[in-house]
């Protein structure tokens, strides 16, 4: 009897190993499901701070002041949200004139993260490497491109304003420094964050198209390629100066905003304010021109 509980227990043990042996062990650097936090970001595009206003051609009524005090009434619009909206920081997407707003950031109440527009070429970029540090680095290495994490959210700031203020963009240029900004965009949106947010000024043209206003037409088909890839959550730029508009590109959703300073038509002044959600992420269009119905400002 006890040769054959013996024999029992040994089958039993053998089947049991047999049965863990199939159950491989997860890697003890398995990435684990990130917590969701619940934030508010806005995005800015084009203040061009150190432009003269010209209601000649961009029909505002006057009250709205310089393009450094619309960029302010945006400010001022983000601290009049409740505490679900407000935002943790600002991205301004370009032509910045940073050279004039840097006069009033002691008037700025959040946090900013930059990229240049074309607007911001040669020393105007080492003016805004200088001035945000701790952004504007690559391997410890200063660059005019960039990534942060927020609350496990990936920002990843592109540049594509090459030299002279060209109209079109482009992700390679001597004024892009270092060399190798592709490479770097590829490590980035591979990263182990799965919520990625990529902002910059010039956007791709949808369709890969030699347009200008837009990145070069190769520029566009391999930023398209990579993006319907890497799947990011959502993309933010400027440049246009038209009402802010969402086309998609695979699954992410790209937003072109409408400008703080001036817009074709005169189309209304604004910002774009993001709340990030367990489910993705919501968006409005805040604006922020003065209404003829307006009271003055005292």
């Amino acid at each position: 009897m006890k040769t054959v509980l013996q024999c029992l227990a040994a089958c039993f043990l053998c089947t049991t190993m047999s049965l863990t042996a199939q159950v491989p062990a997860g890697p003890a650097s398995a990435t684990k499901p990130e917590p969701h936090v619940a934030f508010s970001f806005a995005v800015v595009a084009d203040p061009h701070c150190a432009e003269k206003p010209r209601y000649d051609v961009h029909k505002y009524d006057k009250r709205c002041g310089t393009h450094v005090e619309r960029f302010l009434r945006c400010v001022s619009a983000m601290e009049a949200l409740g505490a679900d909206d407000r935002p943790d920081f600002i991205l301004i997407v370009g032509d910045i004139h940073l050279w004039e707003l840097r006069k009033h950031l002691d008037k700025i109440t959040f946090p900013l993260h930059v990229i240049a527009g074309n607007h911001e070429s040669g020393k105007r970029k080492q003016e805004i490497r200088d001035l945000f540090p701790q952004d504007f680095q690559v391997n410890g290495k200063p660059a005019d491109y960039y990534s942060f994490v927020h609350k496990g959210c990936r920002f990843i700031g592109v540049c594509t304003s090459g030299r002279g203020g060209d109209h079109v963009g482009h992700l390679c240029s001597e004024d892009i420094r270092p060399a190798g900004q592709c490479e770097w965009l590829e490590r980035e949106l591979a990263q182990p964050e799965t919520r990625k947010f990529v902002f910059s000024h010039i956007p791709p043209h949808p369709d890969g198209t030699d347009r200008n206003s837009y990145m070069s037409r190769n520029d566009s088909r391999f930023f398209n390629a990579l993006v319907r890839e890497t799947k990011p959550i959502a993309m933010f730029f400027g440049h246009q100066h038209q009402p802010t508009r969402e086309f998609p590109i695979g699954q992410t959703r790209a937003f072109v905003l409408r400008s703080s300073a001036w817009n074709s038509r005169a189309a209304p002044l604004g910002f774009l304010l993001v709340n990030v959600t367990a489910k993705g992420i919501e968006t409005r269009d805040v604006l922020t021109s003065v209404l003829p119905e307006e009271p003055p400002q005292p």
